[in-house]
């Protein structure tokens, strides 16, 4: 049986692009450095101003995700000062000897932070009317909006029938097609049509309500019947909050996750579709099955779901822990094996996501599990390769690489599998320093940035020779990831972008 690369031989991932220490301070004072950039030699002249209005907010600007486009071309981040970013890749990512210094193309305001966005899956950066997201805000309807433009293209009002208050999605999922989108609330899913401007859902379908149904009453109701579902399952009346969509994009299976930790999974996103199954991580015999394996199996909530590329396995992440669950759909009443180490315990949504294929040359590897954690690191699994190594039911990581100082809220494999992009940031209750410092204490400063550097190039001399094969805190990648691209900033928030090539 094949092993694993040993690690001292496996060199991280090169950074080739970042948004630098822009965005590492308040949400104020990052404003006035990206509008200063903008404004720049390399920046693009936007009319910043007419789009960003002058604000004091003292608060951490945290990416809370980042995806790249379905064209590869660009990178959309949504940033806790309500703002939508799109930065474009340069041509030369690749084959510049220095790292990119990303700029946003354009800024799309909000009026609050999106609960959830979905960017439209034939996006085309040379096609405007592609360019467009779906935003999901407490209050309001589900907009359409142009990233290339800061307009609404379109609304689709979700009121509550009773008390005639606007819903608010959690998750939001285009379907295959592009035709419809769908849109999870607390016990419900909602199905859209895109060319119906300004009109509610298709169908609701209510996934519980909270008197279960009557006992006896077997067979299961059409996906999109507007009814609560009712079957011979006990967990069948599902009430909790949609937190999660998911489509596989050929069998057409849809995957709903939840807050109280169960995934629905029904034959399609239509209105024929029907409940086939539910998965329940509260399971006595999953509790029971992972008693020994390291961390606390039990979650706070399920935050992403992903079907693998044949549709035979689901991945589940959720909240507040440091596992990621893998089912097999064939036999799905019981975990297939348990990712581990994830550092992920937290309320804060950190980044998730499968990839049919990472990496490149000889180190490229097919079916790989990669996600961020409170730590500043991306770890990578392989857990469909024949020569997983296996402890009681779960696996620990294959590969990990410090990315940021603080946690990774979003990890994005661009459509290729060559290049990765991670988000990081944290709310963080701290006291800015003064930018004006005596004298001596900016040379005491100096000496021990001086003295810090010295140390880390030792470091890194050793590690790439293989004298240190274990990563740990010292590990030298951990100061690695501000020293090759000077992107440390004010040491306070490592809040950004940053674009690897694997």
């Amino acid at each position: 049986m094949s092993e694993t690369a040993p690690p001292e031989i496996w060199k991280p991932p090169r950074l080739v692009a970042g948004t630098g220490d822009i965005y590492q301070t308040s949400i104020s004072k990052s404003h006035e450095r990206e509008e200063n950039a903008l404004n720049g030699k390399f920046g693009n002249q936007l009319d910043y101003r007419s789009v960003v209005s002058k604000t004091d907010k003292a608060g951490s600007n945290v990416f809370r995700s980042v995806e790249w486009t379905a064209d590869g071309t660009s990178l959309v981040a949504v940033t806790e000062d309500n703002f939508i970013r799109t930065f474009i890749a340069p041509p030369s990512l690749l084959s510049s000897p220095t790292p990119h210094h990303l700029l946003p193309y354009s800024v799309t305001p909000t009026p609050a932070t999106p609960f959830t966005t979905s960017l439209y899956p034939f996006f085309t950066l040379s096609d405007p009317s592609t360019t467009q997201l779906l935003t999901s805000l407490h209050s309001q309807p589900i907009h359409l909006r142009n990233l290339l433009y800061p307009h609404i293209t379109a609304s689709y009002p979700l009121i509550h029938p009773t008390t005639e208050k606007y819903l608010t999605p959690h998750s939001l999922l285009w379907t295959t097609a592009a035709a419809h989108f769908l849109a999870g609330t607390d016990s419900q899913i909602h199905l859209f049509d895109v060319s119906r401007y300004n009109s509610g859902p298709l169908e609701t379908f209510t996934t519980g309500k909270k008197r279960k149904p009557a006992k006896g009453r077997g067979g299961i109701n059409n996906f999109f019947s507007s009814s609560t579902l009712q079957s011979s399952t006990d967990d069948s009346n599902v009430r909790s909050i949609i937190s999660a969509l998911s489509l596989h994009h050929q069998n057409n299976v849809l995957a709903a996750g939840t807050f109280s930790r169960r995934v629905l999974l029904y034959s399609s996103p239509y209105q024929d579709g029907v409940l086939t199954n539910i998965i329940n991580l509260n399971s006595p015999k999953t509790h029971l099955q992972f008693k020994n394996s390291p961390g606390n199996i039990k979650g706070n909530g399920i935050t992403n779901i992903s079907f693998t590329e044949n549709g035979n396995h689901l991945i589940v992440s959720e909240r507040r822990s440091n596992m990621v669950f893998i089912y097999d759909l064939r036999y799905p009443r019981e975990v297939w094996t348990v990712l581990v180490g994830r550092k992920a315990d937290t309320n804060q949504k950190l980044g998730v996501t499968y990839c049919p294929s990472y990496g490149s040359g000889n180190s490229r590897m097919d079916n790989v599990v990669v996600a961020g954690g409170t730590d500043g690191v991306v770890r990578v699994w392989t857990p469909f390769e024949s020569y997983k190594e296996e402890e009681e039911g779960y696996l620990t990581p294959n590969r990990k690489f410090v990315a940021a100082r603080d946690p990774v809220t979003a990890v994005a494999v661009h459509p290729c599998g060559e290049v990765l992009a991670t988000g990081s940031g944290q709310r963080k209750a701290v006291n800015l320093q003064e930018e004006t410092e005596s004298e001596s204490e900016s040379e005491e400063e100096e000496e021990e940035e001086e003295e810090k550097k010295e140390a880390v190039e030792e470091r890194k001399r050793s590690w790439a020779s293989g004298v240190e094969s274990e990563f740990d805190a010292g590990d030298p990648e951990e100061d690695m990831v501000g020293a090759a691209a000077k992107l440390t900033g004010d040491g306070v928030w490592d809040n950004g972008v940053r674009v690897w090539v694997l």
